[in-house]
């Protein structure tokens, strides 16, 4: 797990997650009380964003949260932003769904289905969550037993905020991250890493369908701004795949290691 976690110190709130698991002493009763199970293993896909520190997956279609370090740039786990990957949604697998862990486990004990699910609007949302309270399955004295002990967990151990629109909050998070952010990327996460006033972005075309010319490549992430590099190296991990083009993997990873993204490069490092 210290590989994982690179330079962070695991956080505060997701340690106390992990007391709990231990305290029930089932991952299946920490998943019925939580809906995702927690994941401190070594789970990634190819389409997980190499600064996603990943922490748990609902068991389905390798669904699965992380924490957003935007390129180690955040400085303390507690407060970077959590990602939800679908890794088989391809055009846009990885979207940013909380503010941080806590404001997270909040919208999740009622609504995760908004952190992989799209909806046309907020009455189509409220009235397919009716829908789907009204088929689902009516847990029994035993697992209601449990439900509880984990919300008088979290309550009595955690700073979990109030969430009045979950669906509001979830639409607002993906306003607030676009503000902030300095280049577009395809995956629609993008990098907040600034360009100074001296510097323009000109973006290197990626496409799924060809491959780029890896000279072109070296050298434009030996002379472009960092901003335009993190980007780039975004746009690559979603149109391919590792095992397919090594050579062109090394080249990004050399250049993280240049720029001193470690643990991105490590994670990287380890798919080829």
């Amino acid at each position: 797990m210290r590989k994982k976690f690179g330079n962070y110190g695991i956080p505060h709130t997701l340690q106390r997650l992990i007391d709990l698991q231990n305290i029930l002493g089932d991952p299946e009763q920490f998943y019925l009380g939580l809906n995702f199970y927690l994941c401190l293993g070594n789970f990634r896909y190819f389409n997980t964003p190499s600064d996603v520190i990943v922490f748990g997956n609902i068991g389905v279609d390798g669904i699965h949260y992380g924490f957003l370090t935007d390129y180690s740039s955040v400085t303390d786990l507690e407060v970077a932003p959590i990602v939800c990957v679908c890794p088989m949604d391809f055009e846009r697998p990885a979207r940013i769904v909380a503010r941080n862990l806590c404001e997270f486990l909040r919208v999740n004990l009622t609504d995760s289905e908004l952190f992989y699910n799209h909806f046309q609007g907020e009455d189509n949302y409220l009235a397919t969550k009716e829908q789907w309270i009204a088929e689902a399955y009516q847990p029994s004295q035993s697992e209601r037993l449990v439900l509880e002990k984990v919300r008088r967990f979290l309550m009595g151990n955690l700073q979990i905020p109030i969430i009045d629109n979950p669906y509001g909050y979830v639409q607002r998070i993906g306003l607030e991250r676009q503000a902030k952010v300095s280049i577009q990327t395809q995956d629609g996460i993008g990098v907040i890493t600034p360009l100074s006033q001296h510097e323009k972005h000109i973006p290197f075309l990626i496409q799924n369908d060809t491959y780029p010319d890896l000279e072109s490549l070296q050298e434009y992430l030996q002379s472009s701004p960092i901003a335009s590099r993190l980007a780039l190296f975004r746009d690559i991990q979603l149109n391919y795949l590792p095992q397919d083009n090594q050579e062109l993997y090394k080249i990004m990873i050399d250049s993280m290691f240049n720029l001193e993204l470690i643990d991105e490069a490590n994670r990287l490092s380890d798919d080829i």
